[in-house]
């Protein structure tokens, strides 16, 4: 038996989840066209440095706004068919807080520690926010990632990153 389309008046307010990615994605388009105005647009060039962060930044706004109309309307994203998913289950945000919080660690002592470990703080807080619960593993892994995305970077690409405590040994 085929259940019918909800109607109107009874299709659920507006999700907050879906309006707050919205925002975020229209945020992030105004973020990076003011960002690009920054770029120069270079010496006798048609299509200078300048052109495709613009199209980028006026795409992502003009997508975080058909979103929000559309997030305003009452349209809710749906998980694909093959997700298992209960959409009124209580949202989880343990994983993310994770996450984030071993980026802004990270982040925090990646002048003063170095590239490596601040790196490896935010591969194993990515590790930790998905179960892995055997710290030494991770932090191995961690670091051995992270000392060749190092390596890759300053000896391949020539690129300069702080080395920090391991001034010396890299």
């Amino acid at each position: 038996m085929t259940q019918a389309p909800p109607t109107p008046s009874a299709r659920p307010g507006i999700s907050i989840p879906d309006l707050l990615v919205a925002l975020a994605i229209t945020a992030l388009g105004i973020a990076l066209f003011i960002g690009s105005r920054e770029i120069p647009f270079g010496i006798n060039a048609v299509v200078g440095p300048r052109v495709f962060p613009l199209i980028v930044s006026v795409g992502l706004t003009a997508l975080g706004a058909l979103m929000i109309v559309s997030v305003l309307r009452g349209d809710r994203a749906e998980p694909a068919a093959e997700e298992d998913t209960d959409m009124e289950a209580p949202v989880n945000l343990a994983a993310p807080g994770i996450i984030l919080s071993g980026f802004l660690l990270g982040a925090a002592v990646l002048t003063s520690a170095g590239f490596v470990i601040g790196t490896a703080i935010m591969y194993f807080s990515v590790a930790w926010a998905f179960g892995e619960r055997r710290v030494g593993l991770m932090a191995f892994v961690a670091l051995a990632v992270a000392l060749v995305t190092y390596l890759a970077f300053t000896r391949g690409l020539d690129l300069s990153l702080p080395a920090g405590v391991l001034k010396g040994i890299l």
